[in-house]
């Protein structure tokens, strides 16, 4: 029991079994502290978290960042799916935040809600003034 305790204390003060987050970036695997406690204290919108470094968001069991230093461009794209029902039909909007890296799309969040995506997009702007936000000619 002693040693159970010991071990626990040990992991709260940083010690043994505590793990590094990885975040997956368009250059490749990065494990860093200073993007770890950009990500603890990002502002979360649904499914995205703007931080002062960069965007973050959970693809799978990996965490995408993205730098705004590599980040060219950032939109929304708005997907409409047509659906039929017992009572008739129904179209369905979903929301997705796509991130623009190296003159491709490097990827995107898919959101139910607007107004996240909105503020999401809004907060990368106030950011990243460097970003192109929307479409560009």
């Amino acid at each position: 029991m002693q040693e159970i305790c010991v071990m626990i204390e040990k992991m709260k003060s940083g010690g043994i079994f505590v793990s590094e987050k990885k975040f997956t970036t368009p250059s490749g695997v990065l494990t860093d502290a200073a993007a770890a406690a950009d990500f603890e204290g990002a502002q979360r919108f649904d499914k995205v978290l703007v931080g002062s470094l960069g965007v973050y968001y959970r693809d799978g069991f990996k965490i995408k960042y993205i730098p705004y230093s590599v980040l060219e461009r950032a939109f929304i794209r708005v997907q409409e799916v047509n659906g039929r029902m017992c009572c008739g039909k129904a179209v369905f909007h979903y929301f997705r935040l796509v991130f623009v890296v190296g003159g491709k799309e490097w990827g995107d969040v898919i959101s139910e809600d607007e107004k996240a995506t909105d503020d999401a997009l809004a907060e990368i702007a106030r950011r990243s003034p460097a970003t192109a936000i929307g479409f560009v000619k």
